[in-house]
């Protein structure tokens, strides 16, 4: 089984009501993202091209991720 690339997002709330808060996952091998380089780049153009938008996990009955343009401070990816 090939492994995914593994993302972690740094996520602040705009209201500032909460601390931010660090969101983990991997992709689902079906975006065929390989490398860490391709999906952090695929992250960061969602971003650009959506202000809110999903991800699917590769975790059965994981609902998907959602993420708002405005909330996201980082996104590392290993």
């Amino acid at each position: 089984m090939t492994r995914t690339p593994h993302l972690t997002v740094l996520r602040l709330y705009p209201d500032m009501s909460s601390p931010p808060s660090g969101v983990s996952f991997c992709l689902s091998p079906s975006y065929g993202l390989l490398t860490a380089l391709e999906a952090h780049d695929w992250f960061l153009g969602m971003m650009r091209v959506h202000e809110e938008f999903e991800v699917e996990t590769d975790e059965p009955g994981e609902p998907p991720l959602s993420f708002c343009s405005e909330t996201v401070l980082g996104v590392m990816v290993e």
